[in-house]
């Protein structure tokens, strides 16, 4: 069974580039099934504090490697 969708609440942006990455997601491909630009994302990835965080943006990528996740382990539907 496939690990569930880790909590908003426990991610970072650390978090998030070391999960693309070991989903093997380049961040062209990550950003456009986000829906954000290259740059947007490559911003989150290196933010220092949560104050350089945009939700917004952290919650598209979230979906974003949530969907990637399902898609890999075969239960995208």
């Amino acid at each position: 069974m496939p690990d569930k969708p880790i909590p908003i609440v426990d991610r970072s942006p650390v978090m998030d580039r070391e999960r693309r990455e070991q989903l093997g997601i380049s961040v062209d491909d990550l950003a456009a099934r986000a829906g954000i630009s290259t740059q947007e994302l490559m911003a989150h990835e290196q933010a220092k504090s949560e104050a350089d965080v945009n939700p917004s943006t952290a919650m598209k990528i979230a979906d974003a490697l949530d969907s990637f996740e399902r898609t890999t382990s075969g239960d995208d539907v």
